[in-house]
């Protein structure tokens, strides 16, 4: 199936990846859920809400920073195969 057929029918989703388990993004993460159990027993109640809170607006952020950067990505990639199609047929041939 062709990728805007595979757009078209949902199974294509930029947003949703599975992380490897030992890979750099994965060992980030368990030292942030390390370093949070860590420090909930030193907080109090209100505190942890305030940090409840935090993690939600930081989550919020990655997502709208992730599309902005996926968008700009592909913008980029849409315009290198705009040059591309747009140069010359044959091989080793610049425009200058």
């Amino acid at each position: 199936m062709k990728i805007l057929e595979e757009l078209w029918y949902g199974n294509v989703a930029p947003c949703e990846r599975s992380v490897e388990k030992g890979s750099r993004l994965w060992r980030l993460g368990r030292l942030i859920q390390r370093n949070e159990e860590e420090l909930a027993p030193l907080l109090s109640e209100k505190a942890k809400e305030v940090l409840e809170k935090l993690r939600d607006n930081q989550s919020e952020l990655n997502d709208v920073n992730e599309c902005a950067v996926f968008v700009c990505g592909f913008r980029l990639g849409a315009r290198i195969m705009l040059e591309i199609l747009g140069g010359s047929d044959k091989w080793g041939d610049s425009e200058e």
